[in-house]
């Protein structure tokens, strides 16, 4: 029995735009729930939670992406489920000024997304290490390492600013971390005008030529996921 309601996204109210022919999770044909200039697409399912996986994640994406087609779709967070339409409705009252809002921004935009990955020179400077029984010498051979890896950091976090500003200078908006594990140094997601994706693209394969020791993982166009900012009433509510 489909008790629970699924939500995808957001988009402006348009009576001509039609449902993917995509089903949605548990094969539930995908429905339009509007509210004034407004609309939610939901698909009807059993389940109250779906985990992450690849398939369910891929599920999730795909639905959007048709929307991707023709706007720019306020994405929902992954297993956004409430228990009705009634409730569905009334999250679209609540929250409909900070989803007009959302959609303005990012009206004809995409979010792409860059990753930059780099392997510092350890396992040269393990070999390099004297054997010696000195604790003083092995000490001083240690803490050269470690000048050495901070040199190299310093160096590579610079050169990633000035990646990074390149690539700001072609979006609209733009934000980054710095995992620093795994030899990802740059974790950056730029929210980008349609008309200047070639132009990203092109910069971002530029990029890749002048940096040969990185590796950059240029990714999208996605949905505006880490540009999409509401204010939730309620701190256990996930929407987008």
């Amino acid at each position: 029995m489909s008790d629970f309601c699924y939500i995808y996204c957001i988009t402006r109210e348009n009576p001509d735009t039609a449902c993917p022919k995509v089903s949605g999770h548990q094969g539930g044909e995908i429905v339009k729930i509007p509210y004034r200039q407004i609309a939610a697409f939901i698909s009807k399912t059993s389940q109250s939670y779906f985990e992450p996986t690849f398939e369910n994640l891929s599920r999730h994406e795909e639905v959007i992406s048709f929307f991707m087609k023709e706007g720019s779709p306020l994405p929902m967070r992954f297993s956004t489920i409430l228990s009705s339409e009634e409730k569905i409705k009334a999250m679209l009252e609540t929250y409909y000024d900070q989803f007009m809002e959302n959609l303005e921004k990012v009206e004809g935009k995409v979010e792409l997304g860059v990753k930059v990955f780099c392997k510092l020179e350890i396992q040269e400077e393990k070999a390099a290490m004297p054997e010696t029984s000195s604790p003083r010498e092995y000490m001083l051979a240690r803490y050269c390492q470690y000048q050495s890896r901070q040199r190299q950091t310093e160096g590579i976090m610079k050169e990633t600013e000035r990646l990074h500003d390149r690539l700001a200078a072609l979006s609209c908006e733009s934000s980054y971390t710095r995992p620093m594990k795994n030899n990802l140094f740059f974790n950056a997601s730029y929210l980008v005008a349609k008309d200047q994706k070639e132009a990203f693209d092109r910069e971002a394969e530029h990029l890749k030529k002048q940096y040969p020791a990185f590796k950059i993982v240029y990714s999208g166009p996605w949905p505006a996921y880490h540009f999409v900012t509401i204010s939730k009433e309620d701190e256990n509510e996930q929407l987008c």
